[in-house]
């Protein structure tokens, strides 16, 4: 702070406000931090000198010292009393500096009160309005935390929900086989009818499990080099057949690129997966599905692009968390999986949509040397 002469005095007499942050620094973080802005402002106020220098750092010694006695009281009251405590703080300092000037140098007290009453009201507001700007931003970080765990439990809450909704699906429809086996005699070819039925729901439930687990925990299986054109022909080899049931033809452009990147194949293949089918599934009518493979160092790129419904604004801001998804029937869970194994592997994925023109996915992974 700059600081003021008083010339009245006879003598060259510098005031600033250095105080001030040291009573905030001692109340907010008590006696280790008053000690270290103690230090500084005491040698500031020496390198300035001035006939008022010892004066000066008595002053804020007193204060630094004790200023932080008052914590404790400081942190009980509300956001009134604390802008009275420490408007009265910095005046006490000031009467103190003043009596002390009066006592040491005989400085006549009362030919310059009124510009005592000055300083002494000038370094109680600066006080008191820097109090309550750290008391602002106090409340404001308590409600970004309460409302980011709030945010944090409803997204737990939503994505329990929707685990144990579709869970219960496959488990009502085993109970009711198993019921209709206990209470009625079928035939062999029959009863194969329902143990297959009753193994696909168990599949069902078993991979929804694994989905759960592939978002809530990072890859734990074995990273190796993956070429990603290789990768790509094989999730194609799965999925052809339900992209031509569905009339869908998937046209893959590699341009030559033989990049490589580190990862789990397992997950990057349910990754794909869960994308490309994504949109095969946005072409009910069926369509051309594109992936474009392309080679931007450091990185890769893989574009997924359909030609079916596209997304608003909205539901592309959306995409990813629990419970949301296009389809009628969908939970979003595989959209989550796939941003999360994406980040697990130190990639992204980002999406461009138009309602009625399509969606574009863009993959990027770092490559490997």
């Amino acid at each position: 702070m700059h600081g003021l002469s008083l010339s009245s005095f006879g003598e060259e007499y510098i005031f600033d406000l250095r105080q001030v942050p040291l009573i905030v620094g001692a109340l907010y973080g008590g006696p280790a931090v008053s000690a270290i802005l103690f230090l500084v402002a005491a040698i500031g106020r020496i390198a300035i000198g001035g006939d008022g220098m010892y004066m000066g750092v008595l002053t804020i010694f007193a204060v630094a010292v004790s200023v932080p006695l008052l914590r404790p009281l400081y942190m009980r009251i509300n956001r009134l009393w604390k802008v009275v405590l420490v408007f009265g703080i910095a005046i006490v300092s000031l009467v103190f500096n003043m009596l002390l000037g009066n006592w040491l140098f005989g400085n006549p007290i009362g030919n310059i009160f009124s510009l005592w009453a000055i300083l002494m009201l000038s370094q109680g507001a600066v006080t008191a309005i820097a109090a309550l700007l750290i008391e602002h931003i106090q409340r404001q970080e308590y409600l970004l935390n309460s409302l980011m765990k709030h945010e944090k439990l409803e997204t737990v809450s939503h994505f329990a929900a929707s685990v144990s909704h579709e869970l219960r699906n496959p488990i009502q429809s085993i109970q009711g086989f198993v019921q209709l086996m206990k209470d009625h005699e079928y035939s062999r070819d029959k009863q194969i009818e329902f143990y297959d039925t009753m193994l696909h729901e168990i599949t069902a439930a078993d991979q929804l499990i694994e989905d759960y687990l592939v978002f809530a925990k990072p890859v734990s299986g074995k990273l190796e080099l993956l070429q990603v054109k290789m990768e790509i022909q094989q999730v194609l080899k799965v999925l052809t057949p339900y992209a031509n049931w569905e009339k869908v033809t998937i046209n893959l452009i590699d341009g030559g690129c033989q990049a490589k990147i580190m990862g789990d194949r397992q997950k990057f293949h349910q990754m794909l997966i869960n994308i490309i089918r994504n949109g095969i599934d946005a072409m009910p009518d069926g369509g051309i599905l594109t992936i474009r493979i392309k080679e931007k160092a450091p990185s890769v790129l893989i574009l997924i692009k359909d030609e079916g419904c596209g997304m608003t604004k909205e539901e592309l801001q959306r995409l990813g968390e629990p419970y949301f998804s296009t389809k009628s029937k969908g939970t979003g869970l595989g959209m989550m999986v796939s941003y999360s194994i994406a980040h697990q592997l130190s990639g992204e994925i980002n999406v461009q949509s138009e309602k009625g023109r399509g969606t574009v996915f863009t993959l990027e992974f770092p490559t490997a040397q």
